[in-house]
């Protein structure tokens, strides 16, 4: 993770300018309109009638119904003898209906008009359907509808209805699909769908509902199918603010000085919630990883908003301002555009991003133009370096909270410790923003925990692991449960699989206590969904007959599946393992038929030679991730946490299995590129002083000294441009075809596809006859390939990794390297990254699948920030998170007290203006007498 806190570089800067895809440009959209109105959501799934761009009118709507629906639904109202829908018109009340819209609200009422018998929904709309002229040439285009591939949400609705029926009538359970998917489909905000086929689609769903038609348990038995395989629910969903963004838009809105604890898991928008925050206040993001703070940059410059940067700044004169931002600047006379900036005026800023070095430059700078308490801080993960006993940012923290002026404070992170855990701090703010004119100072703890996906963790023997794997002791079991209702955020990291077969199980073999019974927790489908049934498991786990639970771990154990199966196919060195099967010994062959005069054949047992097949070692399942096991990381790149990332490089290239000669070809070019690389570099110093001598000399030729400092960069750059391009000057245009000369001899490094995990030919080799059809591969061009052999301060084993489509992210000399990594990661064109542990703060890039290697010593909550990384996508694709030690196992679902956690004891001591001290059992004020004696 960069922590340092310096200047942006040229490459940042440029970073930011690159626009956001237009998706995320309409999540931004919606965060910016949602401070205004917290409950908006947003669908742009069309109708028909936002297709056609027509429009409403219930004429139309009535052709459009005849012309897709009319015939087919009645076709099957018929063939499957929906007898609850009639296409006539509904039976007289005795009043008289003169308008369309007294018409259309007695058919919506007839819906829930009720006899003896059930529920009859009637459909009465005249065939022949009068439109004008106009309507007419505008429904013309209708007829290039493709229906059957037409994503119309109308479309999608009558499919799901049509094979819902069909199914139901051939007893096929899989109806309750499609029943689950129109339910929540239903709920969604698409204008215009036609009133007569949702009247039509609610009367089936009331049917089946009435008479008890619907198990809900089946549902729940299927719900990685019904509700996490199901493409349509998230596809068709609205976009709408996480609850979070909610609370935290309404909580600021207080007049009173507020410190609100912001806490939601990763992947979740906490970092862009300040575009929403500056629609009504200005905003200062405080940032320790400068990653973080460019991400929320690009996206603001995305959004149209006004922002400046303060990062490695000594006072206000180095903060920087966005051209969006710009008030007072000079005019370009040549092209029109911003020629400079005056970055003192700082009037137009809506937010500024700094890092924690610069905070206080940033504060005074927007006070300048603002009231304090119109202005909001949010300190994204505060957490950062509380896991260490001392670090160089501790007192610089400290001092930013000391001599903090802002009232409103928002402390955002996914692992922020609770309210109770920060009385120190918490008490602290109240004392400095207390006034009589603002007497009142509000604590708001916003706590998310957002459950659309799912992570699964998995152990080193390929097995998921949930709460009811972790112990045969029910004590200990319950501990667990308690840990994971306090800390609901772990439920992502539930596999619904796995919590929905453990809850059916003890609720259909009557091992629950009542208060824990299926009817108490779900009355219809609409109670269903991902996070009610991972509530319902830790409400099932936590109410088990105590006498019981020995029974249930043992079946539960013994029926335990691997989620990741050993590749027995083939050995860590490439050959492949054949089954043989000996065909019995002479001796047991018998026969009637004399053989005298017959021709010979083989009596004797026979056995094909082979590898033998091997047991696969405790703890190594999924870690040959360059040969047999890279199949299994699908979808998107991996990410993998080391403390000794050097040791899993070369285990990377060790077991890539690449022959001798190969890798001598390999290295003998890498090191040809550096004795190239530093002919080339000599080159280059040499041209740029050459260059530096020239500017000067040229420049220091006299005239007028005010006319030659403000020219002075121009003049020289005319002139050694027109120096350099002239003729006469033989030494610079030898240099430069030199160097370009140079540059072409760079020889490209590449591999066989063999060894490139997860290629065509490195899955035949490797994979043979297995599920591959998801594996994910890198994408690395030629020139990008060149520009890191050209690289110097990179180790050559890195070089070689790239060429297998790996990156490695740590701390290390080459920023270059550091550039072309993100990049590469941005896009997804790496295979797999190796970071060290500080780097999990560091990325927002979308990772499917993570090792935590056995080296890591964290605390939880470093743990859970690492799995963070992982499923960021908002897409449905296969996840999972593997441990290499059940020691971390074991620290996740473990629960600690506040004074066993470092995250708490430094934030309640650097987040607080007293010098204050934690002695082993309690705060205490620090004075010079005792300062030797108490220790962080």
């Amino acid at each position: 993770m960069d922590l340092n806190q310096v200047k942006l570089s040229k490459s940042e800067w440029e970073s930011i300018e690159i626009p956001v895809s237009n998706q995320e440009k309409e999540v931004l959209d919606l965060i910016t309109k949602g401070y205004s109105d917290v409950n908006i959501r947003i669908n742009k799934t069309d109708s028909l009638f936002t297709f056609l761009k027509i429009e409403f009118s219930s004429e139309i709507e009535d052709f459009l119904y005849n012309k897709y629906f009319a015939e087919k639904m009645k076709a099957i109202v018929k063939k499957y003898g929906l007898s609850f829908i009639k296409f006539e018109k509904a039976k007289s009340n005795g009043k008289a209906r003169h308008s369309k819209k007294e018409i259309k609200e007695e058919e919506t009422q007839e819906l829930k008009e009720e006899t003896k018998e059930e529920t009859i929904c009637y459909i009465d709309i005249v065939t022949n359907v009068k439109l004008k002229t106009k309507d007419q040439i505008r429904l013309s285009r209708t007829d290039t509808i493709d229906e059957t591939s037409a994503n119309i949400y109308d479309f999608v609705l009558f499919r799901h209805l049509e094979q819902m029926v069909v199914e139901k009538s051939k007893n096929d359970r899989h109806w309750l699909f499609h029943y689950y998917t129109i339910s929540k489909l239903l709920t969604n905000n698409v204008e215009k769908v036609n009133t007569h086929l949702l009247r039509i689609i609610n009367a089936c769903l009331q049917h089946y509902d009435n008479n008890n038609e619907v198990d809900l348990t089946y549902i729940i038995e299927n719900s990685y199918d019904f509700i996490e395989r199901n493409s349509n629910l998230l596809k068709y969903s609205d976009l709408s603010l996480y609850e979070h963004q909610k609370e935290i838009f309404n909580a600021v809105k207080r007049d009173s000085a507020k410190l609100i604890l912001y806490i939601a898991p990763t992947g979740t928008g906490k970092t862009l919630t300040p575009l929403g925050l500056s629609e009504g206040h200005r905003v200062i993001f405080v940032c320790a990883a400068r990653h973080v703070g460019l991400q929320l940059a690009r996206s603001a410059i995305s959004a149209g908003k006004k922002i400046a940067f303060a990062f490695g700044c000594s006072s206000a004169d180095d903060i920087r301002l966005h051209y969006f931002a710009a008030a007072d600047y000079t005019v370009n006379k040549r092209g029109g555009g911003i020629k400079k900036v005056d970055n003192s005026n700082g009037i137009k800023v809506e937010i500024i991003i700094c890092d924690i070095r610069s905070y206080l430059p940033a504060m005074y700078y927007m006070m300048a133009f603002n009231n304090a308490k119109d202005i909001v801080v949010q300190w994204d993960e505060p957490t950062i370096t509380m896991d260490y006993k001392d670090h160089t940012l501790h007192q610089i923290i400290k001092k930013n909270w000391s001599e903090n002026m802002i009232p409103n404070m928002v402390l955002s992170s996914a692992t922020l410790p609770k309210e109770h855990e920060l009385v120190q701090t918490i008490t602290d703010f109240r004392t400095k923003f207390t006034s009589r004119r603002s007497p009142n100072v509000d604590i708001v703890s916003i706590v998310s925990h957002d459950c659309k996906k799912t992570i699964p963790l998995l152990n080193n023997n390929g097995y998921v692991i949930m709460p009811h794997y972790l112990s045969d002791n029910y004590e200990e079991v319950l501990k667990v449960v308690q840990h994971c209702e306090d800390n609901l955020t772990l439920l992502r990291y539930f596999d619904l699989k796995e919590t929905a077969s453990f809850a059916m199980y003890v609720e259909k073999n009557n091992y629950v206590k009542s208060a824990a019974k299926f009817s108490r927790n779900f009355i219809n489908v609409a109670d269903i969904d991902m996070k009610s049934i991972k509530i319902y498991y830790l409400r099932a786990l936590k109410n088990i007959k105590p006498e019981s639970w020995a029974s249930v771990y043992t079946s539960f154990m013994l029926g335990r599946k691997k989620r990741i199966n050993h590749n027995s196919a083939i050995d860590a060195s490439g050959n492949k393992i054949i089954k043989t099967r000996s065909l019995g010994s002479a001796e047991n062959i018998t026969s009637t038929k004399p053989i005298s005069g017959s021709n010979l054949t083989r009596m004797a047992s026979t056995t094909a030679s082979s590898a033998p097949a091997p047991v696969e070692p405790n703890g190594s399942c999924a870690i040959y991730i360059t040969t047999k096991d890279a199949y299994t990381l699908t979808d998107g790149p991996t990410i993998f946490l080391s403390t000794d990332v050097q040791k899993v490089a070369k285990f990377c290239i060790q077991q890539a299995n690449i022959p001798a000669l190969a890798m001598k070809n390999i290295m003998e070019k890498i090191e040809y590129n550096n004795a190239l690389n530093e002919r080339i570099e000599a080159i280059e110093d040499e041209l740029a002083f050459e260059e530096e001598k020239l500017k000067n000399s040229i420049c220091g030729q006299g005239g007028d000294v005010k006319k030659e400092k403000k020219n002075k960069g121009k003049i020289a750059g005319d002139l050694i441009d027109r120096m350099l391009s002239s003729e006469n000057n033989v030494k610079f245009t030898k240099m430069r075809e030199t160097l370009e000369e140079l540059k072409k001899l760079v020889k490209n490094a590449s591999l066989n596809d063999v060894f490139v995990p997860n290629k065509l030919e490195h899955l035949k080799k490797w994979a043979e006859n297995l599920d591959t059809k998801c594996a994910f591969t890198s994408n690395i061009d030629e020139t990008t390939i060149s520009s890191i052999m050209l690289l110097k301060d990179v180790e050559d084993s890195w070089k070689v990794l790239l060429l297998l489509g790996i990156g490695v992210f740590t701390e290390h000399k080459s920023i270059a390297y550091t550039e072309i990594m993100k990049k590469l990661a941005d896009k997804q064109l790496l295979y797999l990254i190796i970071a060290d542990t500080d780097y999990i703060y560091g990325t927002n890039y979308q990772f499917c699948h993570g090792y935590l290697s056995k080296d890591l010593n964290m605390t939880q909550e470093k743990i859970i920030q690492a799995l963070g990384r992982i499923g960021r996508n908002n897409i449905q694709q296969e996840y999972s998170a593997r441990f290499r030690d059940d020691e971390q196992v074991k620290t996740l679902f473990t629960s600690f007290k506040s004074e066993d956690k470092p995250e708490v004891l430094n934030m309640n001591m650097l987040f607080n203006t007293a010098n204050i001290r934690w002695n082993g059992t309690e705060y205490l004020e620090q004075t010079e007498e005792n300062e030797e004696e108490l220790e962080m």
